[in-house]
């Protein structure tokens, strides 16, 4: 059983002292997560220790359009030839003080459930992450994301894969 709750990002969230090691995403939900929200360009979901509210964990999931040039052979059967809609995880980070601990595992899947629900009533074929490194694009490919044509950091997962991987894992 897992010793941290996910719900969505607050103001009485604790996250001045978050350390992920990547600047980018700890400046992000040290002093910009509020903004995003407040202007409605992302919705960030935050893990907490049962009971505080210190942020060890988050994910941001934003709408986002894949170019349909980008989408490997495979994938792109049977799709218009227009930009597909996505829902892209913008940023997933876990703490230096519980890494290693399954926590950005699992981030990731309740991102691709939440993912999935709001599949349901909008459009969204696949979900998008733009990795920073090469250890963010392993761990993305271990759930099943593959690389778009434009880069290699550059990955997505259907949500029919989703669909998949979540029954899978519920059964």
């Amino acid at each position: 059983m897992a010793d941290w709750t996910i719900e969505p990002f607050g103001k009485a969230h604790t996250r001045s002292a978050f350390n992920c090691g990547k600047p980018a995403l700890d400046d992000f939900i040290r002093t910009r997560v509020s903004q995003y929200e407040k202007r409605r360009l992302g919705k960030t979901f935050v893990a907490v220790p049962k009971g505080e509210k210190r942020v060890i964990g988050y994910y941001t999931l934003a709408a986002g359009a894949v170019t349909f040039e980008h989408l490997p052979a495979a994938a792109s059967r049977k799709l218009p030839k227009h930009p597909i809609p996505v829902i892209l995880l913008a940023r997933l980070a876990v703490d230096l003080s519980v890494q290693g601990q399954r926590l950005g595992e699992g981030l990731l899947l309740d991102a691709l459930q939440r993912s999935l629900d709001l599949s349901g009533k909008l459009g969204a074929h696949a979900v998008e992450v733009n990795a920073l490194d090469d250890l963010a694009v392993a761990f993305y490919v271990k759930y099943g994301f593959t690389p778009l044509l434009d880069n290699a950091k550059h990955l997505h997962l259907a949500l029919a894969t989703v669909e998949k991987i979540l029954n899978r894992d519920s059964g």
